[in-house]
C-alpha cells in the first residue's frame, strides 16, 4: 500500500471549548483507527486548525473531501500540501493534538501569509517532508496538553 499525506488549514466558525475539542478528537481517533489513518491536529485559541492526515490515498481523500470539507464547524479551508509519503511521520498517533499559538502556526508554515494562494509555489519541491518533520518535532518537544493528549499506541 502506498502512503499519502494531506495538510490543510481552516478557521473555526467559532472558538471550540475544551469539551468540544475533546469530542472532536474522540470522533477523529475512532474514525482514524477504523480506516488506518494517522496524523496531527493543531488548534489555536483563535480557532485556527492545521491538520496532517496520513494513510491510504483513498481513505485520506474520503475523509477530507467527504467529511472535513463539508463540516459546517469551520470555513476557509486551504489545502497546503499533499502527495506521496515515504513513511508515516505520526505513525504512533491516530490523531495527535496540540493547542498552538497563531505565531507557532506561522513558524511551522515558514512565516508566510497562507491567505495568499501562491505562497506555496516556491516551496513545493521541498515543503512536505520539512513541514512534516517540523510538526513532529513541535509535538514531541512541547509540554503535553493533559486533557487532550493521546498516548502512542
Amino acid at each position: 500500500m502506498s502512503l499519502y499525506h494531506l495538510i490543510y488549514e481552516s478557521q473555526a466558525t467559532r472558538p471550540f471549548s475544551e469539551v468540544e475539542l475533546a469530542h472532536l478528537l474522540q470522533q477523529a481517533r475512532q474514525h482514524n483507527e477504523t480506516y488506518g489513518l494517522t496524523g496531527l491536529l493543531l488548534y489555536t485559541p483563535e480557532g485556527r486548525f492545521l491538520q496532517v492526515l496520513e494513510g491510504n490515498v483513498e481513505a485520506v481523500h474520503s475523509l477530507y473531501f467527504l467529511h472535513i470539507a463539508r463540516d459546517p464547524r469551520h470555513r476557509h479551508l486551504a489545502l497546503l500540501a499533499g502527495g506521496a509519503l515515504e513513511r508515516r511521520r505520526f505513525a504512533d498517533w491516530r490523531m495527535g493534538f496540540r493547542v498552538a499559538t497563531a505565531e507557532k502556526l506561522l513558524d511551522l508554515t515558514g512565516h508566510v501569509d497562507t491567505t495568499d494562494a501562491t505562497f506555496l509555489l516556491p516551496l513545493l519541491p521541498n515543503l512536505s517532508n520539512s513541514l512534516l518533520d517540523k510538526m513532529l518535532d513541535y509535538v514531541q518537544h512541547t509540554l503535553p496538553d493533559v486533557l487532550l493528549e493521546e498516548k502512542p499506541h
